[in-house]
């Protein structure tokens, strides 16, 4: 699954706790039917779910005290646990100073709710394990008063977690020869598919046509390692290709004036965050944010303003709001892969990219303030003004 992590604090569903030392007979084996991980547990949990893409499951103790989330997928993408965690460092708040680490093929990171409610505080121990083929992580919740209970459960939980030997998932290499387009239709070893297609904007001439979003819904010819971007020439055929998880990872492309770089905008589509997935000449992916919808837009053939997610507030009743979002105005220079805040989030102050001034000498941004943390839960005490910066130097 790939919700937006700068959430989990909120809304992970998770697992539960047990005695300070566990017999081998008191744990359980999980093995996942899509995906082919597996991990070992204590037999501790009162309550199990599944997710309905089947990529994992989630226990739970009474009254959810202490809490487990298992998860997997194809590793679409190509990281590897460097990168894996880099990108979970951009979507989780609280990380626990020293906890962020990783080496071939894994990485581990340690995060709070920073509080939680009545100063009950819990940790969230992530860690997770990746290959050329597959993911695969745990999410474990537990009170941060009872870090020291936990010091042997956790060890043996990252030690039981293991992929599925290679060659046992997936469903064979990647053959791009085996699509194209013809009349207005993308075809996969002639048989047309059902999916929409998008076409290059005006002015911009990189020898791409169209592009065209396909996953397993598209149709059940298609497997999980075709899923993600197609992209096509102007006779039809196949041109390049961006692997997504899913199809409905999709919400939009924003191409660079020149139409050698581009973003790919990916998200829910009811939730207002979304990831932000630059890539450069050869389809390279250079850097990844989080941002809001619709606030991303090439100021030249390089360099990209948008409004980046940094945090989420704490509501002080577990209740989100996309006011508590924390957000700062950034600039992103493509060419040299460096990213300036140029109006960073405080307390009691975020700001939101607007664009470019009529002279192209500014960035006009919007500042949104309040008197008192606070009073970002009341939207009515919440004020806004625009505001402009100088524009940057490009390089």
């Amino acid at each position: 699954m790939r919700t937006f992590g700068i959430f989990w604090a909120a809304v992970l569903i998770c697992a539960a706790w047990a005695p300070n030392s566990l017999a081998d007979d008191s744990w359980r084996s999980y093995a996942n039917g899509r995906f082919g991980y597996s991990a070992e547990y204590p037999d501790i949990f009162s309550k199990t779910g599944e997710p309905d893409n089947g990529d994992g499951v989630w226990l739970e103790s009474v009254g959810q005290k202490y809490r487990l989330t298992l998860s997997g997928g194809y590793n679409a993408l190509a990281e590897d646990g460097e990168s894996k965690l880099k990108s979970r460092l951009q979507e989780v708040a609280h990380v626990i100073e020293g906890s962020e680490t990783f080496g071939n093929g894994w990485y581990r990171i340690v995060y709070s709710d920073d509080g939680g409610k009545d100063g009950n505080e819990h940790l969230f121990h992530e860690y997770g394990i990746v290959d050329h083929e597959s993911w695969a992580s745990f999410i474990f919740a537990y009170p941060r008063k009872e870090e020291k209970r936990f010091a042997a459960i956790i060890p043996r939980l990252e030690t039981s977690l293991a992929l599925a030997a290679s060659g046992e998932i997936g469903q064979g290499e990647l053959n791009k020869a085996a699509f194209s387009l013809k009349n207005g239709r993308v075809r996969k070893d002639g048989k047309e598919l059902d999916c929409e297609i998008y076409e290059m904007p005006r002015g911009i001439d990189n020898g791409i046509k169209t592009w065209a979003v396909i996953g397993t819904e598209t149709s059940d010819t298609i497997t999980q390692r075709e899923a993600g971007v197609w992209f096509f020439g102007g006779e039809g055929d196949f041109m390049t290709f961006i692997a997504l998880e899913s199809e409905n990872e999709y919400q939009d492309i924003v191409w660079s004036p020149a139409g050698d770089r581009l973003v790919l905008v990916r998200g829910s589509g009811v939730r207002p965050d979304m990831f932000f997935d630059v890539y450069g000449e050869g389809m390279e992916k250079q850097a990844e944010f989080s941002g809001m919808r619709g606030e991303i837009q090439w100021i030249d053939s390089g360099r990209i303003g948008f409004t980046r997610i940094d945090d989420v507030r704490d509501s002080g009743d577990g209740v989100y709001s996309p006011s508590l979002l924390r957000l700062s105005a950034v600039l992103y220079d493509s060419a040299i892969n460096e990213a300036t805040v140029l109006k960073e989030s405080t307390d009691t102050q975020n700001y939101r990219f607007n664009g470019i001034s009529k002279d192209g000498e500014s960035i006009v941004i919007s500042e949104y303030y309040v008197k008192n943390p606070k009073d970002w839960a009341d939207e009515e005490k919440v004020k806004d003004r625009k505001i402009t910066v100088p524009m940057p130097a490009a390089g």
